[in-house]
């Protein structure tokens, strides 16, 4: 495995849907596109696809999800009814694959497409296959794979240098995952794309379903636990926050298309599982929050999530990537009420402490590079009231999970 995942981080040569598609044909690999479902966004898609994901074996379905980044083992990628591809099979498919595609050069994400194309074509019975985008739409790897359903999360700005400066460029790239005769699922879009939206809406027999702004409740326990009501039912959510409700009521829309019966397992909800997406961990006798937000979005919907949380003081525990919008980010922070702003870096892609601005440097209490020592004097120096959370980036979330459960 080792040896595998070595020759696969050095793989950086991108190619073109088209060409994955190639790949594809080479290996044989022919998924119905009745079965598969293709979901982009901004926030939310892997909440969306973990839900749907959950729903769909709940009610017998046989499903294979593909998903990034990892958060510990990049097995967590590859999932046949919500179990990780095992080492053994992940070793095995790509000898395989690689042994008659090697010519193309495929990147790491690509060879990974790949290998979850194979496993869920060739090794399971599946009823549905949901891919994650890895990055905005036209572009991305899974986007060689033919599917009916195209699902659209909440939109924002990210990643301009590669998707095109402002909401209207990320927003087209995004939709270049729309095929004709496509059903598209989707959350409220924002009014400056409702050009691009009318375009798909009028050509090639496109239908649109939009996921209706969610009914729900909050009940404050220890922590706050969140409901959503359908029909007149109300479920309770296994993840936190406005953002968590938001993306249940598309995976639902999803879901009800695809099974009649649907309110018959909605009780699912509650065993949905996606990990640091304001998970909870004990370390040291201490709760930690675990938040992979990685854009100004992301870290706002946390903010609206802390709201619903009693506390004295929060400490945030903040690394983030070098593509990111740092200074806002860390400014939404700073801005709830005694907050307490630490640094780090992340294990990979880091923008390094000595490159954030002195604005974000001015109002850090601590930094470190090593994420651990920072968690270590938080939790010596915090009351034992009082909220931490790391995040900033999925990678730091995932090296900190990593570290609690070893």
């Amino acid at each position: 495995m080792k040896e595998i995942l070595s020759f696969l981080e050095k793989q950086n040569e991108y190619h073109t849907p088209d060409e994955v598609k190639k790949g594809l044909e080479v290996l044989g690999i022919n998924l119905p596109p009745g079965k598969v479902i293709l979901v982009t966004g901004t926030n939310g898609k892997g909440t969306t696809c973990a839900t749907l994901q959950t729903l769909l074996v709940a009610s017998g379905k046989n499903v294979g999800f593909f998903s990034s980044p990892h958060i510990i083992r990049i097995n967590e990628r590859i999932k046949y009814n919500g179990a990780d591809i095992s080492d053994e099979d992940f070793c095995r498919i790509f000898r395989i694959i690689h042994e008659k595609v090697a010519n193309f050069h495929f990147s790491f994400f690509e060879y990974l497409t790949l290998i979850a194309a194979y496993y869920f074509y060739f090794e399971n019975q599946i009823d549905f296959a949901i891919f994650e985008i890895g990055l905005g739409g036209t572009q991305d790897a899974t986007n060689a794979i033919d599917h009916d359903i195209s699902v659209i999360t909440r939109l924002g700005i990210e990643h301009e240098d590669v998707l095109g400066k402002g909401l209207i460029s990320i927003a087209e790239n995004k939709f270049g995952i729309i095929r004709k005769n496509n059903k598209v699922f989707h959350t409220r879009f924002p009014k400056e794309i409702s050009t691009i939206y009318s375009k798909y809406l009028s050509e090639n027999n496109t239908r649109f379903f939009e996921a209706q702004k969610p009914d729900y409740f909050v009940q404050k326990n220890i922590y706050p636990e969140y409901f959503i009501k359908i029909n007149n039912q109300s479920y309770k959510l296994n993840l936190l926050g406005e953002r968590a409700v938001e993306n249940t009521s598309l995976a639902v829309e999803i879901f009800k298309y695809l099974v009649p019966n649907y309110e018959k397992y909605l009780s699912g909800l509650q065993d949905v599982n996606w990990p640091c997406r304001m998970e909870k961990v004990q370390y040291k006798n201490r709760d930690v929050f675990l938040s992979g937000d990685h854009n100004p979005q992301g870290i706002q919907s946390s903010i609206e999530i802390l709201k619903h949380f009693e506390f004295k003081n929060i400490h945030f525990i903040v690394g983030t990537c070098l593509d990111k919008d740092s200074d806002k980010m860390i400014k939404i922070l700073n801005s709830v009420k005694n907050s307490h702003i630490y640094l780090t870096e992340t294990p990979v892609k880091t923008l390094a402490i000595k490159n954030y601005s002195e604005f974000t440097k001015s109002i850090s209490e601590y930094s470190s590079q090593n994420p651990v020592e920072v968690l270590d004097k938080v939790i010596k120096e915090s009351a034992d009231d009082d909220i931490i959370l790391v995040t900033g980036s999925l990678y730091l979330t995932g090296l900190i999970k990593k570290y609690i459960e070893q």
